[in-house]
């Protein structure tokens, strides 16, 4: 299978180097490999995010001289998106006009100065404006703003930072770095750092996020026998809940593996296909659902696989200096370089070691990122495995419905012994966004379709049953859902079946079945099944946690009478109690089952015993029986050899009518 991932650019914009030309006042131009060597700078950075999005920027750099001999004449910043209207800048109040270029992704804003600021202590004030589509995303219900870190913090001698949000989006739910002072100034929340240094700023306003999807799986069978076959619906997870809308067809069953994804079984018919679609809500929360396990951590989630060679030399070579989880997420980003190239070509799955090789660390995907970073993981012994799924940005030339075919990004996650849970992190995010902490800050735009862990390719996800040459429907949609998150009911069937043996029913043997008839999963919080003057056998229903979209649980029992009653009905009582507080009960007549409860060792050697005497007994009678049966049989058919002898003979025998129908009777018998 291939994977081909999401972002071909930079999602948000980031000041990058500052480039210095100083002059003597001869003229004698020079450029300093720092401009702090010759002059002081500081930097107040102000981002106002309006209420449809946008970002009005506002960079205002102070430069003063540290020597008299020499003086800025230019300056220019390096913006890592090509995608920067409305660029104003003023010198000292006096507007000037600025030099833009964009190329691969990045603006350059450079201008001169009109007039040389010169002489020691002498400033030079300097603002450059523009506007921003990319640092704010209002997507749905949440407004994320990424503010990224500046590549040449160490030539500012102060950095400060200030925020301004409109006051209808509230105070953020979740902002990094936490150290702040917030005030209200007219309509807006005003955030302020007051020394950034090089720190980027993430926040998010709002707690979830709401997305639909539409997903098709296409499913084919070229063989002259029917087929089973298997797909991946989108797991639920502590920080994902899913709201299966319609699945059509309906498939065989829906079972959770080991990783925690929702597997559907289909079967084909000979020589056919058809399309599976899936409609569902998605939604996505920054703190973990409580009611929601986190799946368990299994051995092979340390594990050497294929793309994950976590126990190759070179894997151990470079974690020889890696010495926590953050310093091999900090490799993985630095190590790697996201690929120029177009997406709409195939890209080879390369794995972590080929990753790193020189011709090919600068054309890494989200597969590379994702591998090195789990192989690395692995080889300290930390589990770790890779998401696929989807995740959304504002910027048009990377969004999945924009491109041709249908474009999967992969992110991997590691387990916290101490939170006792999986932890999602990013490091393509925060290679292509120029810095953005994609491994402390988390973001609602990461929709999981299938968790790789057991293996490292397996199960496929959606938009990856691409079917035929002519079948060439799109396989994945995705946007924000213009509805809250389904608040339904459960609808649980509980029902009580009687087994049989060759057709049948045993008494005491049944099973409980529980039929979940919605698209949502529900977590158990206890099953009860319980009755008077009777035991009731089963496994413990503690290991059953929840039961998925449209699938069925089956629970086996054996249900014995107290007093050894011989088929005697009783009545039993079912309760299903959930963890959202809901709960159903049943009533069922059943018939109960006898159970020998022998407590004397003694006593049950001795009916052993009786037992293999009473099986010898019967097989020896049974033996003898036989031998008597042949024996008549012979003799019975001497008989009516001489009678046919007889009669060959013409010699008449008188036969009287009821000795003759006596015989009839014998003769059948002995048959």
């Amino acid at each position: 299978m291939f994977i081909r991932v999401l972002f071909s650019a930079l999602m948000f914009l980031f000041v990058s180097t500052t480039r210095i030309a100083a002059q003597e006042t001869t003229s004698q131009t020079t450029t300093p490999n720092d401009g702090s060597e010759n002059f002081e700078i500081n930097l107040k950075s102000t981002y106002t995010i309006t209420a449809n999005g946008k970002t009005i920027v506002e960079q205002k750099f102070s430069i003063k001289n540290k020597s008299p001999e020499l003086f800025v004449s230019k300056y220019g910043i390096v913006v890592s998106s090509t995608n920067i209207t409305n660029v104003e800048v003023t010198n000292n109040d006096k507007t000037l006009q600025p030099s833009i270029s964009k190329q691969k992704g990045q603006t350059s804003i450079g201008v001169t100065f009109e007039e040389n600021v010169v002489g020691e202590g002498k400033s030079n004030e300097l603002l450059i404006r523009y506007t921003d589509s990319d640092i704010a995303l209002i997507s749905g219900k949440i407004l994320e703003v990424n503010i990224p870190k500046l590549s040449d913090h160490y030539q500012y001698k102060n950095y400060q930072l200030e925020l301004r949000v409109p006051s209808i989006f509230g105070n953020p739910s979740r902002i990094n770095p936490s150290v702040f002072t917030i005030k209200q100034d007219g309509d807006y929340n005003v955030i302020t750092y007051n020394d950034l240094k090089d720190q980027s700023v993430s926040a998010i306003f709002g707690n979830q996020q709401i997305f639909e999807l539409k997903l098709n799986y296409y499913l084919s069978n070229p063989t002259s026998q029917n087929a089973l076959t298997q797909i991946t619906l989108p797991p639920e997870t502590p920080y994902q809940k899913v709201f299966y809308i319609n699945l059509d067809p309906m498939p065989k069953n829906i079972k959770e593996d080991q990783d925690g994804n929702f597997i559907a079984t289909y079967e084909i018919p000979a020589n056919n296909s058809f399309n599976v679609e899936l409609f569902a809500q998605v939604l996505l929360t920054l703190s973990s659902d409580p009611l929601v396990p986190f799946s368990p951590v299994l051995p092979e989630h340390i594990g050497e696989q294929k793309y994950w060679e976590a126990k190759s030399q070179t894997i151990e070579n470079i974690n020889h200096d890696l010495d926590s989880v953050k310093s091999i997420y900090d490799f993985t980003v630095k190590a790697l370089n996201y690929t120029k190239r177009p997406l709409n070509q195939e890209f080879a799955r390369l794995g972590a070691i080929e990753s790193i090789k020189e011709n090919n660390k600068d054309d890494a995907t989200c597969q590379e990122f994702t591998d090195l970073f789990i192989a690395l993981a692995r080889g300290k012994k930390l589990p770790a495995r890779r998401i696929i799924g989807m995740a959304y940005t504002n910027n048009e030339e990377l969004r999945p419905s924009n491109l041709t075919g249908d474009i999967l990004h992969t992110w991997p996650e590691y387990y916290d012994s101490t939170q006792e849970s999986w932890v999602r992190v990013d490091p393509t995010w925060e290679d292509t966004t120029g810095g953005i902490d994609y491994f402390n800050n988390f973001d609602l735009n990461h929709i999981a379709f299938a968790i790789n862990g057991v293996s490292s390719t397996l199960p496929y996800p959606a938009g990856s049953y691409i079917g035929d040459a002519a079948e060439k429907n799109k396989k994945v949609y995705l946007e924000f859902s213009k509805e809250e998150f389904a608040q339904i009911n459960p609808d649980l069937e509980v029902n009580l079946v009687n087994k049989k043996l060759y057709g049948i029913a045993v008494a005491g043997n049944y099973d409980l079945e529980i039929l979940n008839k919605t698209g949502r999963v529900w977590y158990f919080n206890e099953i009860k099944v319980n009755g008077e003057g009777i035991e009731i056998s089963m496994d413990s229903t503690d290991k059953i946690k929840k039961i998925l979209p449209f699938s069925k649980l089956i629970l086996p029992m054996t249900i014995y009478n107290i007093d050894n009653s011989l088929n005697k009905k009783v009545k039993i009582q079912t309760e299903v109690i959930l963890k959202e507080g809901q709960s159903q009960s049943n009533e069922f007549e059943v018939k109960a089952g006898v159970k020998l409860k022998i407590t004397n060792p003694k006593k049950i050697a001795l009916m052993g015993g009786g037992f293999i005497l009473f099986a010898l007994v019967a097989g020896s009678l049974f033996l003898l029986g036989s031998k008597l049966k042949n024996s008549l049989r012979r003799k019975s058919q001497e008989s009516k050899e001489e009678g046919s002898e007889l009669q060959e003979n013409g010699i008449t025998i008188e036969k009287n009518p009821k000795d003759d129908s006596s015989g009839k009777q014998s003769g059948t018998s002995s048959s």
